[in-house]
Parts: structure tokens; C-alpha cells; sequence
């Protein structure tokens, strides 16, 4: 988990700076594989609806648009939230993390 609070560290400080890559890496860990990948963007379903959504699309030299990686840490910061909110609540989380081979997520 230290690499991926790093990266995290590293997106916050210069969200113009990441790789598309790297940022696709944070988005499938957090949210399982992009419901949409054939086209230009990728693009997650999200545990809750409306904003923040996480679509990311690669820009030129390979990385990931900066207002795209913006959405992404909103995105993170609110899952997050909702874990520890429960979680101080005395609640199993609202949302396990997806297993690698499972692409839905289960709800309480």
C-alpha cells in the first residue's frame, strides 16, 4: 500500500505531471476495471451516484489530462471517507474492494 500512497502523495503534488498509466493503476485499484476502455477514455463506475466520476483519457506524451486526475482524488478522498465513516460507525464498509477477477461491486 506504501507504493500506492506515494503515488497518490505524487498525484496530489503535481496532478499535470502523472502517467496515464499510473493513473489508470490508482483508478483499477480503487474502483476494479473501467466499465469503458475500447475508446479514447476509460471510464469507472462509481460506488455512489453522480460526482466525482473517473474518467481518465491519455493526452499527449503519455500522460493523463490534469483535470481528469483532479476528478480521480476527489473521487478517492470520498471513498475514503465513506470507509472511515462507517467504519467509526462500527459498520463493515459500504463497499469491499473489488477482487481482481470481479468487476460489480457488493453493497450492504
Amino acid at each position: 500500500m506504501a507504493k500506492l500512497d506515494d503515488l497518490i502523495d505524487q498525484m496530489r503534488s503535481s496532478p499535470n505531471d502523472v502517467r496515464f498509466a499510473d493513473a489508470c493503476k490508482v483508478a483499477n485499484t480503487f474502483f476494479g476495471e473501467p466499465r469503458q476502455q475500447g475508446s479514447s477514455h476509460r471510464i469507472w463506475k462509481m460506488p455512489w451516484a453522480g460526482d466525482p466520476r473517473v474518467n481518465l483519457q491519455e493526452s499527449k506524451g503519455g500522460k493523463a489530462k490534469t483535470y481528469q486526475v483532479q476528478q480521480l482524488l476527489r473521487a478517492i478522498d470520498r471513498y475514503r471517507a465513506e470507509q472511515a465513516r462507517r467504519t467509526e460507525a462500527g459498520k463493515e464498509p459500504a463497499i469491499e474492494p473489488v477482487p481482481k477477477n470481479r468487476q460489480s461491486y457488493k453493497r450492504n
